[in-house]
């Protein structure tokens, strides 16, 4: 007998059984539905087919998930080991008459304890074939993974599949539909089959795309139709490279926004915004056609680009992004008490109809911050001196 560790968790009753199965399929479900019922996830560590050959017989050999050694990456990343050394082990083989499978339970012992619940296991939350075709048919609809999650759910209460295993079989989809192309390639191939506008550039020498702009063909014509309003936004980290997705955005004359264009840029330097917009440039159709009004955030290159490729647009800043940059400042170095307070004079300051009210609100922003001098400064500093002319109300 083994020396047995602190912890021992006896399932052998639960496994041992006298009933003999027809198939090797009927042991594996057996066993796996037994598991299931006791807390056990057990995983097929051995599977031989006789061939003739000597050593060479039928049998399965199921081991718990945890047992083996747990082996050590050098990838930096920490993760708690999933195996530590469990001896549970089962020997499954046909009977000497060759004709029913028996199932013999070798080592019914864990070294560990077993999980009150297995909601969230990864094993458990495998997905069947048939939900696999389901996940397949939603993602080709475009429905998002939480609500193919939820439509999982519907179809069967008791699954317990996570929206990571959802997340999983839709990048085996998507690299399934890509085949032997690289991301960038694959893009490039759906934009010139939708027959989009799009340019891009490489680096010197290299075949490595620096940027790739596109907008459809009926965002260019509605682009030339409400010009006259264009707000521009970077989304960040949201892609497999970090580099960020450019989106520009029109207004119609109802107030309904519509996609004009977007990139993806290798950086956010100046000389790449100048790039994109100078592509969005050529869009209009009359070349003396630009947007009257462009609306960003404090992105400082964007701005300066904006500067060089429309001259004649006035950038606007975002007062939702101002807001809330100033209000996560203002939670950093203003007392709880007051923190409404100020935030209340703040708005008062940006929503200033003309010079002497927008004076008046700031002396009494300003002497309610007395005791804090590190916030109205980085205000006036970052936002009043340099850009209250782009998104206060005068």
């Amino acid at each position: 007998m083994k020396n047995l560790p602190q912890i021992c968790v006896d399932t052998y009753d639960a496994f041992i059984t006298t009933e003999r199965f027809g198939t090797r399929e009927e042991v594996i479900k057996s066993i796996k539905e037994v598991g299931i019922d006791n807390k056990v996830i057990v995983i097929i560590s051995r599977s031989d087919t006789e061939t003739g050959k000597r050593g060479r017989s039928n049998k399965l050999i199921f081991d718990c998930d945890k047992g083996g050694k747990h082996k050590s990456t050098d990838s930096g990343t920490q993760s708690a080991p999933k195996k530590c050394g469990c001896p549970f082990k089962i020997r499954s083989t046909p009977a000497k008459d060759g004709s029913d499978w028996k199932i013999g339970v070798k080592y019914g012992l864990h070294n560990h304890g077993l999980p009150d619940r297995l909601e969230g296991h990864s094993f458990i939350g495998r997905l069947t074939t048939d939900e696999k075709q389901h996940v397949t048919d939603l993602t080709k609809r475009h429905v998002p993974p939480r609500h193919i999650l939820l439509s999982l759910q519907d179809r069967d209460p008791e699954n317990i599949t996570r929206i990571t295993q959802v997340y999983k079989h839709k990048s085996v989809i998507q690299k399934e539909i890509r085949g032997p192309r690289s991301e960038i390639q694959h893009l490039c191939k759906l934009i010139e089959d939708a027959n989009y506008v799009y340019w891009s550039r490489k680096k010197d020498d290299l075949e490595v795309v620096r940027d790739i702009f596109w907008a459809h063909p009926d965002s260019v014509q509605l682009l030339n139709i409400f010009p006259i309003v264009l707000v521009m936004d970077n989304t960040y980290k949201t892609n497999k490279y970090r580099q960020p997705l450019f989106e520009i955005v029109g207004m119609t004359s109802t107030e309904l926004t519509f996609a004009v264009a977007f990139a993806y840029m290798e950086s956010e330097q100046t000389e790449n915004f100048c790039w994109v917009l100078e592509k969005l440039k050529e869009l209009f159709v009359k070349k003396d056609l630009c947007p009257r009004v462009i609306l960003t955030d404090r992105d400082l290159a964007l701005m300066k680009a904006i500067e060089i490729v429309f001259p004649r647009s006035i950038n606007l800043l975002c007062r939702f992004h101002i807001n809330k940059n100033v209000g996560a400042k203002c939670k950093q170095h203003v007392v709880n008490d007051l923190q409404k307070t100020i935030d209340t004079l703040w708005m008062e300051v940006v929503w200033a109809s003309d010079e002497v009210e927008y004076g008046q609100r700031l002396h009494q922003l300003e002497q309610a911050c007395v005791d804090y001098s590190g916030f109205i400064n980085y205000v006036k500093d970052t936002w009043l001196t340099p850009h209250r002319h782009r998104f206060v109300g005068l």
